[in-house]
């Protein structure tokens, strides 16, 4: 083997030794933040279920004071549904 060869050898060993650990890395973060979206997704799901539990006689949504508000909420949720894992 030439001089050549072995530093070549060595430059492709610590390359992909380096490649290894850095795509390791990257899956251990994008697992991460998968169960941080599945986590906001459930909780903007649960958030849905009870505000349609609240007002599930349609009583906050008649009263006038109160119904600007809770038509604002429910636009609320509606944009944050657009966020969920189906």
């Amino acid at each position: 083997m030439t001089t050549l060869s072995i530093i070549l050898l060595v430059i492709l060993a610590i390359v992909i030794t380096s490649s290894f650990f850095m795509i390791k890395n990257l899956i251990y973060k994008n697992e991460t933040l998968e169960d941080f979206i599945s986590k906001q997704s459930e909780a903007i799901n649960a958030c849905g279920k009870r505000l349609k539990e609240i007002d599930n006689k349609n009583i906050f949504y008649a009263d006038d004071e109160i119904g600007w508000f809770f038509k604002e909420v429910k636009k609320i949720q509606e944009a944050l549904n657009e966020f969920t894992l189906n």
